[in-house]
């Protein structure tokens, strides 16, 4: 397998073996037909490029998606957070367009619109941008890629600001999506995009790879894909988001100037061997034995006879239930916020997604909350009162095993 950026072997460290597309939720009479494909993950020497061995085509992934980024009330906050930081600091005005690649419903870009900000959205997946079209928000159905960016180039579209939340570690052609930023990036323009940082590979967060993934980006990485299309990194941010990602700031040459976050970061992953091989085969140990915890603790409470319910069914969650073979016989039943999800059955483990009422039906003694990245969200909910009240509680699986 050689690497996606630079044309360079890879070499496997890390296999989930073979796994459902974890965004891909089943009616009862699909379950027999379920494909699954094979999740390995590699490094490449040459550029420190950390990526999937094989991938699935995008197509099958993207045209017909089921998560919307405005079910998550921490999201919409900090959607609207991005957009005044964003607006301020780049200078920002009603003559400014903002870009939106992978913009889902519009979440994002609604938060910009009510900045009096031009926004345009990029989204492959139809149903989705069918809604935020609806909403308002002036949304393409599309892959973006650089053919696309030449085209809205000759439109006349130049964007004073790209942004990508969770886009960068999606696209297989990653090179030719670098490209297309450069097309329809102004001069002076700052494209950013946030993503899950690999830093959470090594620190158990195994959850967040899963096929729609194909990278896994240090700033290592970064650095070299956007030097090869003559873009720079010009600076960078730790968040919280998804359990630990990066938000970089990229734009010509030049055009700013390079922030000391950028040579601080690289320096701290150059001391934590992020380019060196052997630095990532340590993870599978961590990985098992974080497996071993967490069905050693939910054996014993189902054999003190208590009921356990899991919380959401997110991408991560789904991997987290198949790798650890996590099924009906732990759980007694699973819920979803997501009325998308709800009366659809899980990838993979084929478990019934319920809606949130059912928790105060069932009375379950414990909650697995799959979602573990949004942990406190989940924890202070109000739907959730009642059942804190009575006295259940939460298992956190994912970095460590917590229960509160």
């Amino acid at each position: 397998m050689m690497c996606r950026a630079c044309n360079s072997p890879i070499t496997e460290f890390f296999s989930l073996g073979q796994m459902p597309l974890v965004n891909s939720f089943l009616k009862k009479e699909e379950i027999l037909g379920e494909e699954k494909f094979n999740l390995s993950v590699g490094f490449c020497s040459n550029c420190c490029l950390v990526q999937l061995m094989e991938t699935v085509a995008p197509e099958k992934l993207f045209r017909d998606y089921i998560y919307f980024s405005s079910t998550s009330k921490f999201f919409l906050e900090h959607c609207r957070a991005i957009a005044d930081e964003l607006a301020a600091r780049l200078k920002l005005n009603s003559d400014s367009l903002v870009v939106e690649i992978a913009s889902n419903d519009g979440a994002q870009l609604s938060a910009f619109k009510d900045l009096n900000i031009k926004i345009l959205g990029i989204d492959p997946a139809a149903n989705i941008a069918k809604v935020a079209n609806n909403k308002g928000i002036p949304t393409l159905p599309e892959f973006f890629n650089y053919e696309l960016a030449q085209k809205l180039k000759a439109e006349g579209t130049q964007a004073d600001l790209i942004f990508g939340a969770n886009v960068l570690a999606h696209v297989p052609g990653i090179t030719d999506f670098a490209q297309g930023v450069k097309t329809i990036l102004k001069p002076g323009g700052t494209a950013v995009f946030e993503f899950p940082y690999l830093l959470g590979l090594l620190e158990k967060k195994f959850d967040t790879i899963y096929h729609e993934h194909v990278f896994y980006y240090s700033l290592l990485a970064l650095r070299n894909l956007w030097q090869s299309v003559g873009l720079e990194v010009y600076d960078v941010e730790q968040t919280p988001m998804q359990g630990g990602s990066l938000k970089i700031f990229v734009a010509y040459p030049d055009a700013f100037a390079v922030s000391g976050n950028v040579d601080k970061l690289i320096d701290q992953e150059l001391q934590a061997g992020f380019d060196k091989l052997t630095t990532y085969q340590a993870m599978s140990d961590k990985v098992q034995s974080l497996k071993n915890e967490l069905i050693d603790l939910l054996a014993k409470l189902k054999s003190e006879g208590l009921s356990i319910a899991a919380y959401s069914a997110p991408a991560k969650g789904n991997i987290l239930l198949n790798f650890f073979g996590i099924n009906n016989n732990y759980l007694d039943f699973i819920v979803d916020k997501s009325g998308a999800k709800q009366g659809l059955y899980t990838p993979g483990t084929h478990l019934l997604v319920e809606p949130i009422s059912k928790i105060d039906e069932a009375k379950p003694d414990y909650l697995l909350i799959l979602c573990w990245n949004i942990a406190d969200e989940i924890v202070n909910m109000p739907e959730l009162a009642e059942y804190k009240k009575r006295g259940g509680k939460f298992i956190i699986p994912v970095p460590a095993i917590k229960i509160i």
